[in-house]
């Protein structure tokens, strides 16, 4: 019996179900603050105060008290993917892994190349490259100088020069990262392998951290670098929810006779850092 689709247009919240499971496919979105409703531009507000309690008294000063208002503008970009795919070429893993809704399972190899594309745009992106945008800006960024490309004989001393490189204001908060490549993380688990002292048997039940602070393993980081600061300081911006995002899948047989299925998916994504001096890039 031939494969029939129904053509198929999803827009609005529904495709934003189906766009939001490829975008969190990639990993580095666990460990930043998403901003699902950005159909443009959103300002990332930042604020600090100084000198705000006083001791208790009649009088109103406010010039030796300060509160200072940091923006950041975070802008997401338009993104697509149209291609045609053959009905044969899905229709055996289609029946094998006998799942009713065709559409949601075409979709689904749309995700990985989604997902990929998203990751390597967060940490190197370049919106003059077609499919990218701007990746987080590093220029203000606190610098930290590695002592040479990383390897596993020298990632704990560069771990620990990252670390002391962390402002003192963001040290010890609670959703405090250091953010590296799988690369980089295999480097750190050969080195504390090889400590006698390590619990390595115990690795089933251990949370990546270094020094007390988190360990993000981020795959779209470009090798001999790493970077250290808080989640909440840090945004990814798409729209779900807007005519910006929509997913087509078209049956071409009754409109051209060909076997393939037409789909299209369209997205919206782009990345910013709030208060940059307070995350440090190490390199």
């Amino acid at each position: 019996m031939a494969l029939t689709i129904t053509s198929s247009s999803y827009a609005g919240e529904h495709a934003g179900l189906y766009i939001s499971a490829a975008l969190k496919q990639a990993k580095s979105l666990d460990f930043l603050t998403v901003r699902e409703n950005v159909n443009y531009k959103e300002v990332v507000n930042k604020v600090a105060g100084a000198n705000l309690v006083k001791d208790r008294s009649c009088d109103f000063n406010e010039n030796s008290a300060t509160l200072t208002l940091t923006e950041s503008v975070l802008e997401v970009e338009p993104f697509q993917v149209n291609i045609d795919v053959c009905k044969k070429t899905l229709l055996s893993d289609w029946a094998y892994n006998q799942q009713d809704d065709f559409v949601a399972y075409a979709v689904s190899y749309l995700a990985d190349s989604i997902a990929d594309s998203v990751e390597t745009s967060i940490w190197q992106g370049n919106t003059s490259t077609s499919g990218q945008f701007n990746g987080i800006p590093t220029g203000s960024m606190t610098s930290s100088s590695a002592s040479a490309a990383y390897t596993a004989a020298n990632i704990i001393a560069n771990l620990q020069t990252l670390v002391a490189d962390i402002p003192s204001n963001v040290y010890m908060a609670d959703d405090l990262y250091i953010y590296m490549n799988k690369k980089t993380y295999r480097f750190y688990l050969s080195a504390i392998s090889a400590l006698s002292a390590f619990p390595f048997n115990h690795m089933g039940q251990y949370t990546p951290e270094f020094e007390g602070v988190k360990i993000a393993v981020c795959p779209g980081i470009a090798d001999n670098r790493m970077y250290a600061g808080t989640r909440s300081n840090i945004f990814f911006g798409t729209s779900l929810s807007s005519d910006l995002t929509e997913i087509r899948v078209l049956d071409m047989a009754d409109l051209d006779g060909s076997d393939n299925i037409r789909m299209v998916a369209k997205w919206t994504a782009g990345v910013q850092v709030g208060v940059a001096s307070d995350f440090v890039l190490q390199s």
